[in-house]
């Protein structure tokens, strides 16, 4: 019995060394200044703002190479030239629509609503300014937000320190449909792989074991090894 418990432990392991691992990004990961932009050019604050969007929206997704991500390849992928960011636009299987908003007052519960449902946050236009942000997330009472205009800090910054966009003048958003992403709640380098093959396969080795105790300690050395891998 010892070893055919063993032999399926070292299936499990195998299995889990060729599993992808996709690990979530947490909060602080997604908010480090490095990931934000500053515009490049007149006229593209919504461009540098929805790279940033996409940048973060990878992050969640677990892409390592979300830094690939800039306003020059978002330009050459969707941006077109003389009228700005289109409606609706695709980048890297990442799905972007556009959304409208009532302004005043009445945007508030909105964009609250809208970030809790977007943790990778979205891009919000005020037109009688004009300019767009990246609004980021709404803690303790405030809108925070990454501007692209270049007299702004860089990083994330309260609404209102942001170029003229508020939450009030704001009629316009874009925002990410797919993929679905959450953050990841503990520190991301002890996340485990993402296996839903391998626990389909875990679940057709346990099967076949006879007795109620062989596939209790099965499982737990299935575990064990999981957690090490």
């Amino acid at each position: 019995m010892r070893s055919r418990i063993l032999s399926i432990v070292l299936t499990v392991i195998m299995m889990l060394s060729l599993a992808p691992a996709t690990l979530a990004a947490t909060l602080d990961d997604i908010n480090q200044d490095q990931v934000f932009l500053k515009q490049e050019r007149n006229g593209t604050c919504t461009l540098a703002s929805t790279a940033m969007m996409l940048r973060r929206t990878a992050m969640l997704r677990g892409d390592q190479d979300w830094a690939a991500i800039t306003e020059a390849s978002c330009r050459e992928a969707f941006w077109i030239g003389g009228r700005g960011l289109p409606y609706k636009f695709e980048y890297d299987g990442m799905k972007v629509n556009h959304g409208r908003l009532p302004g005043g007052e009445a945007n508030r519960q909105i964009l609250i609503d809208l970030l809790a449902e977007h943790p990778e946050g979205f891009v919000l236009h005020a037109p009688g300014v004009p300019h767009g942000i990246l609004l980021t997330d709404y803690t303790d009472g405030v809108f925070y937000c990454a501007d692209p205009a270049q007299n702004v800090a860089v990083g994330r910054v309260p609404i209102d320190q942001a170029h003229g966009t508020r939450v009030e003048n704001s009629y316009a958003y874009w925002y990410v449909v797919t993929p679905d992403v959450a953050l990841e709640a503990v520190d991301p380098e002890m996340a485990l792989p993402q296996i839903s093959a391998a626990d389909s396969s875990v679940t057709d080795l346990l099967e076949g074991l006879s007795h109620p105790e062989e596939e209790e300690t099965a499982a737990c050395l299935i575990q064990q090894a999981m957690a090490l891998a």
